[in-house]
């Protein structure tokens, strides 16, 4: 990836993408626009064109953007120094903030009045909740423009929740320069860079993807592996947005972070079970697409090779994913033997109470073995 330059991103039009370079610009007027109402045909019901008729529409819905909201929890907001103001923006954000102008409009003038580092800390993500492709707000561009000055704030807190915040926003012309240069002015971490990059990479376009998952990988950081591994269990499909190059460089780092259990044996962890079937899952899945393999034999394959840590095999038998192998745990079948691995394993530690509850909820999805007594 190129060295990043100092970027910005003033805005979106509401027709599509509109790339502006800008320095230390002053903050934009944050009064209402004076919108007019889109035309109305005058003429009778038998006359109405289409046309018209989506003037009308799109006039309603103008008016009805703009009409005040007295319960706008963020008009109604009284700024509260430190974390007091803090928790009750959270809730705010929580609760749901409306997709209106006057909540843009609200939670501009909030921050030209002054705010403590707490409160934003937590106005910085309502800033970004507030902008949507389709601009609901009319103040995409300005919202944009506000989170880029947060990002420049001198208490690294919020410059850091401005940074996350406009990185969720997806992929935007510019948007991995200005991870790199708070990366490089050690405002995000290296899990909070990698990480970002690694949430961003599906979502750019293929020669930035390409670039992104090479520096992913080149950095060899598990929780950005840990997040490429769910987004890819989570919709697999996902992997047919890749390049050839992108799905290389994602199969090499999960190869170089694979999840790693304690090495005291009998210490069976269900946050170490969960990554490591995440971390396989994923790695079946793209075996599958790079050579064909069906993700399934795939894994019974893995977990089937001597000397296995039966820890791994137990780990994924807890997983939905698992349930059909399960249910064909007949005797003499690959995951009968799976099964039997991992209880073995199990009544090793009698006393260790995670990995007995899960020996318990294995041996209820499993089908008996034919022949087998009680």
């Amino acid at each position: 990836m190129k060295k990043a330059g100092v970027l910005a991103i003033a805005g979106l039009a509401l027709a599509g993408f509109v790339w502006v370079v800008f320095g230390w610009l002053h903050p934009a007027s944050t009064a209402p626009r004076q919108e007019l109402p889109a035309p109305v045909s005058r003429g009778t019901e038998q006359g109405a064109s289409a046309a018209a008729a989506a003037s009308r529409y799109a006039a309603a819905i103008t008016i009805a953007r703009n009409r005040p909201d007295p319960h706008n929890p963020l008009v109604a907001y009284v700024p509260k120094p430190g974390i007091e103001g803090r928790n009750e923006l959270d809730r705010i954000f929580a609760q749901g903030v409306p997709l209106t102008t006057q909540s843009a409009l609200a939670a501009r003038a909030l921050l030209q009045r002054g705010l403590s580092d707490d409160e934003k800390i937590a106005l910085a993500r309502i800033l970004a909740r507030l902008y949507a492709p389709d601009d609901p707000t009319g103040y995409n561009a300005e919202l944009l423009l506000d989170l880029r000055g947060l990002m420049g704030d001198a208490n690294r807190q919020v410059a850091r929740s401005a940074v996350l915040s406009f990185s969720r926003l997806g992929y935007l012309p510019g948007s991995d320069a200005l991870l790199k240069d708070a990366f490089d002015k050690q405002i995000l971490g290296r899990d909070d860079y990698y990480g970002e990059l690694a949430h961003m990479a599906p979502l750019a376009p293929a020669r930035v993807q390409d670039e992104l998952l090479s520096t992913v990988r080149a950095s060899s950081n598990a929780y950005a592996a840990d997040i490429l591994a769910h987004a890819v269990n989570d919709n697999p499909k996902v992997l047919t947005g890749y390049s050839a190059h992108a799905l290389g460089e994602i199969i090499e780092l999960l190869g170089r972070t694979e999840p790693r259990f304690p090495s005291a044996t009998g210490e069976f962890g269900l946050t170490d079970a969960v990554r490591y079937a995440n971390w396989l899952r994923a790695t079946a899945q793209l075996e599958s697409r790079i050579h064909g393999i069906d993700p399934d034999r795939a894994i019974v394959d893995r977990l089937g090779l001597p000397g296995t840590d039966p820890r791994k095999i137990t780990a994924y038998l807890l997983t939905s994913e698992a349930s059909s192998l399960l249910s064909s745990a007949r005797l003499g079948s690959p995951a009968s033997g799976l099964v039997a691995a991992s209880n073995q394993y199990a009544a090793q530690y009698p006393g260790n109470k995670s990995l007995q509850s899960a020996a318990q909820e294995i041996a209820q999805r499993s089908a008996r073995p034919k022949g087998a007594g009680r």
